[in-house]
């Protein structure tokens, strides 16, 4: 009988993947950080041992002046002013034009928020890689003009697709395949991520999401890689710092020879299908429920809003976490916020659904449970404990006027 349930579990169970060419060698291979001969072992603080062909300490060159990466500028983080506008706001960040690079657009001591709108490089060819030494990612694919491919040190990721989360935990070193046109939003978390557990449904099926439904990568010779990973791209990875400094590294051997790995906490692919959606016909359930990641402290969280039954429009309220709302598909609070834009609403403000909706409802009665309205809408939405600061960039697709709609909304409706 279970008398106790956790509050957060680690985003993964443990798993194991061998390369095909070594199935048979290491067949009774498991973590313990002494390798076979001739391999060397390289273990992950996080959680995770891999195996490699090479050793992944040969450093040969070290650069602390880095260009611009294509896709990882420089940008160090503002600090906190005490003028910063205290208003709610709005932003069409889909309409960033960042070219081809990650660009920040809110950034607080819990999460940083980025954006790439652009090209993605030049097609067919692989990024120069990368890692974070301060932070785990996670990606969020908005738009995409073709499916994604990414190398990981544990493997190769194929298919990523519109609407898929891709999370990188801390050290990990990565690679994109270039592939035209994206528009994706990588949020930076300092604090170990995890699977909230506020509701448990049993083993199979535990909240938000199923521990079979992260698709790992799958370890894959660079012989196989199409097109191949070469130049020197091939023996380089740009170490990035949360401060906005960045260092060039050069190997002797290509970062991507694993040939093993097992691990409690890995990278993984996570569709939005599998994703378990809550709808109540008697509450409106508060986004918390809607949790998908929240950091080991609780200082930031990040929520998905799914198709579902709605029980009615949220209600008017006063968090005292900043909130961050991003309309993926379809989100209807504000008829004139469509895909593609974010809403900032900071602690201490109150905020809620658009007047002239919310005037339409109550003049209604509440629908019956059995005839509830579905909505189909998604959202990504990220709660701060620190407050967020507003970088130059997000303020030039900022949406002027956010603030006051809905003084301008009581003052139109009769």
């Amino acid at each position: 009988m279970i008398t106790h349930v956790p509050k957060m579990v680690n985003l993964t169970r443990t798993e194991r993947r061998v390369r095909a060419d070594y199935k048979t060698r290491l067949k009774n291979w498991h973590g313990s950080g002494r390798p076979p001969r001739g391999l060397s072992s390289y273990k992950l603080e996080f959680g995770a041992e891999l195996l490699l062909e090479h050793p992944p300490t040969a450093i040969v060159g070290s650069v602390t002046t880095v260009p611009d990466h294509p896709l990882f500028k420089a940008y160090g983080e503002q600090p906190i002013k005490e003028d910063r506008p205290f208003q709610r706001r709005a932003f069409h960040v889909a309409e960033n034009t960042t070219s081809n690079s990650f660009v920040p657009i809110l950034t607080s001591n819990d999460i940083t928020i980025r954006v790439c709108n652009g090209d993605f490089g030049e097609v067919r060819k692989w990024q120069l890689p990368a890692r974070h030494a301060d932070c785990h990612e996670l990606y969020f694919i908005h738009r995409a003009q073709h499916p994604l491919s990414l190398i990981t040190d544990f493997g190769l990721f194929e298919e990523v697709r519109e609407g898929d989360f891709m999370y990188l935990p801390r050290g990990v070193t990565y690679s994109f395949l270039l592939t035209g046109r994206v528009s994706i939003l990588l949020y930076e978390i300092p604090k170990r991520l995890c699977r909230p557990y506020d509701y448990w449904m049993g083993d199979q099926q535990p909240w938000p999401f199923s521990p079979a439904a992260p698709i790992p990568s799958e370890p894959t010779p660079l012989a196989e890689l199409h097109p191949p990973l070469g130049g020197e791209g091939a023996t380089q990875i740009v170490v990035k710092r949360r401060g906005g400094s960045s260092t060039l590294l050069t190997y002797t051997a290509p970062p991507f020879d694993v040939v093993a790995w097992e691990g409690e906490v890995w990278p993984f692919i996570l569709h939005l299908d599998d994703l378990a959606a809550l709808s109540s016909p008697n509450v409106h359930l508060d986004p918390k429920k809607l949790t998908v990641f929240v950091s080991e402290d609780e200082g930031a969280a990040i929520q998905a809003f799914l198709p579902r039954w709605i029980h009615s429009l949220p209600y008017h309220h006063l968090n005292w976490v900043d909130e961050a709302l991003f309309n993926h598909k379809g989100y209807g609070a504000r008829p004139e916020l469509t895909d593609g834009f974010m809403t900032l609403h900071p602690a201490g403000l109150a905020h809620g659904p658009d007047l002239r909706t919310l005037t339409t409802t109550t003049r209604e009665d509440a629908p019956n449970p059995h005839n509830l309205p579905f909505r189909e809408e998604v959202a990504v939405m990220v709660e701060s404990r620190s407050p967020f600061v507003v970088s130059e960039d997000a303020e030039k697709v900022e949406v002027e006027g956010y603030d006051q709609s809905w003084y301008r909304q009581s003052i139109e409706i009769p």
